[in-house]
C-alpha cells in the first residue's frame, strides 16, 4: 500500500498493523487522592472530549479510580452519541493529570513517531472502522466500541521512522503557520476596533473630536440624524413561498444569510419578474446599504448590483459613494458597540423599525476627513479580507495533506 503523496527517497510500501500492536493501554490509576493531579477534561461527568486539548480543571470529586495520563498519551472517548459514533482521538499536550475511566487511554510504543499518529488521528480515515464496529447496545442514544475491538483498528504506517518524522514535521509546520495567520488576523481586527473607539468620537462627548486623527484635519465633527445623510430609504417584501413560479428567476433576492461580506455580489435566492410584481418586494439600486432589522439585527452590506430584498432590511441609497462608505463604517461601529440593542423592540423576535433607524444619531466629519478615514478603513478591510483568504487556502492545504500523506 502506498500513499498518494510522499517524500522523495521513500518507495517502500507501508505496512498494515493493528492499533493494539503498536500501542499500550494505560492502566495506572490515581490511588493517592484527587489533590495529586489535576483533572484533564472539560466534562468529566460525561466523559466527552470536544476540544483539541483538554481543560486543566480542579474538580472536587474523588479521582481514585481515574487513570493517570502523561504528556503525549492518547485519549479516546469510546462511548459517544449514536449520531456521531467517532469522537476525536487526541494527544495530551498538558502536564500529567487524571481522566475519567470512561476514556480509553493509550500510548504509542517507543519504536514509532508520536507526531505521525497525532496527525493520523486528526484525519478521518479511521472513522469508517468505528462506525462499522461500534455497538449501540441497549441504549438507542449511545454508541460504544469495546476495547478489544478498538485495538483492532487498522493503521497503515511507513516502515522507516524517518518518513514518519517528515510527515509529522510538514503537518506541524502547516499548523504553526495557521496559528500565526490566525493571530495576524486577530491583530488586524483589534487594530480596526481600536480605530472604531479612537478615530471616531463618542456621541456622548461634549466636543465632537476624535482621540486620534489625521494631523491636517482639526475641525469639529457634527451631530446628525442618519436620515440627514442618505438620499432615500425603503424596505422590501417576500413573495409567497407557496407559489414556486415567484422564485428562480434572474432577480437577486437578498436574505439575512447573504450578509457575510462588505460587498454583496450574489444571493442564495432569486425572484422571477412575476414574484417581484406580486409582492411588496422592491428593486434596490446598486450601491445601496442594506441594514438587517430582524434576526441578525445590525448586520450590513453594500449591494454590488440591483437587488430585491425581504422586509427584514432597511435599504439606504446615497448620491455620494464617499458618504456611503463612511456611513458603512459608522454602522459597522454601531453594531460592534451593540448600539442597536437598546433600540430593539422585543416581540416574537428582536427587531428594529424604520423610524428608529432614521432617527439614529451619528457624528459626521468634514468631507476631506471623511475621505481620509474611508481610505484608512478600506486598507484595513482589504488586509483582513486577504488574511481570511490566506487562512482558507492554508486550511485547504492542510486537509489535502491529511487526506493524501496517509493511507
Amino acid at each position: 500500500m502506498y500513499p498518494k503523496v510522499r517524500f522523495r527517497g521513500f518507495d517502500e510500501p507501508w505496512k498494515k498493523v493493528k492499533l493494539g500492536e503498536i500501542s499500550e493501554k494505560i492502566t495506572q490509576k490515581n490511588n493517592n487522592s484527587c489533590s495529586q493531579f489535576p483533572v484533564l477534561t472539560n466534562s468529566a461527568e460525561y466523559g466527552i472530549v470536544y476540544q483539541k486539548d483538554f481543560f486543566d480543571k480542579n474538580i472536587a470529586i474523588n479521582t481514585d479510580n481515574y487513570y493517570v495520563v502523561h504528556t503525549e498519551d492518547f485519549v479516546y472517548n469510546p462511548r459517544i452519541s449514536k449520531q456521531a459514533p467517532y469522537g476525536p482521538i487526541r494527544v495530551n499536550h498538558l502536564k500529567t493529570g487524571v481522566m475519567s475511566p470512561l476514556y480509553y487511554i493509550f500510548k504509542i510504543k517507543d519504536d514509532f513517531n508520536i507526531g505521525f499518529f497525532e496527525f493520523l488521528f486528526i484525519g478521518n480515515k479511521w472513522h469508517k472502522f468505528m462506525y462499522q464496529n461500534g455497538d449501540s447496545g441497549a441504549r438507542s442514544d449511545r454508541y460504544a466500541i469495546k476495547d478489544k475491538v478498538f485495538n483492532k483498528l487498522p493503521i497503515y504506517i511507513p516502515q522507516k521512522i524517518e518518513e514518519q518524522k517528515l510527515i509529522f514535521e510538514i503537518n506541524h509546520k502547516i499548523n504553526s503557520l495557521l496559528y500565526l495567520q490566525q493571530r495576524k488576523l486577530e491583530l488586524e481586527k483589534q487594530l480596526k476596533f481600536f480605530l472604531f473607539q479612537n478615530a471616531i468620537p463618542s456621541k456622548e462627548a461634549v466636543i465632537f473630536k476624535p482621540k486620534i486623527r489625521f494631523r491636517e484635519f482639526q475641525d469639529k465633527w457634527k451631530y446628525a440624524k442618519l436620515s440627514e445623510i442618505y438620499n432615500t430609504d425603503c424596505s422590501g417584501g417576500t413573495p409567497s413561498v407557496k407559489n414556486k413560479t415567484f422564485y428562480g428567476g434572474n432577480i437577486p433576492f437578498l436574505t439575512i444569510s447573504d450578509l457575510n461580506n462588505k460587498k454583496i455580489y450574489k444571493t442564495q435566492k432569486t425572484l422571477s419578474k412575476k414574484g417581484l410584481e406580486n409582492s411588496s418586494a422592491k428593486l434596490v439600486p446598486a450601491g445601496s446599504i442594506s441594514l438587517a432589522m430582524y434576526a441578525s439585527v445590525g448586520k450590513i452590506g453594500i449591494l454590488s448590483k440591483e437587488m430585491a430584498t425581504s422586509q427584514a432590511f432597511f435599504n439606504m441609497t446615497f448620491d455620494d459613494d464617499e458618504k456611503r462608505d463612511f456611513i458603512y463604517i459608522i454602522l459597522e461601529k454601531a453594531n460592534f458597540d451593540k448600539e442597536w440593542i437598546r433600540l430593539i423592540s422585543t416581540g416574537t423576535q428582536n427587531n428594529l423599525n424604520a423610524k428608529k433607524i432614521r432617527n439614529f444619531h451619528i457624528v459626521f466629519p468634514t468631507y476631506k476627513a471623511l475621505k481620509g478615514l474611508n481610505k484608512l478603513f478600506c486598507n484595513i478591510d482589504t488586509d483582513i479580507d486577504i488574511q481570511y483568504k490566506v487562512i482558507v487556502t492554508t486550511n485547504q492545504l492542510k486537509q489535502f495533506l491529511l487526506q493524501n500523506l496517509f493511507i
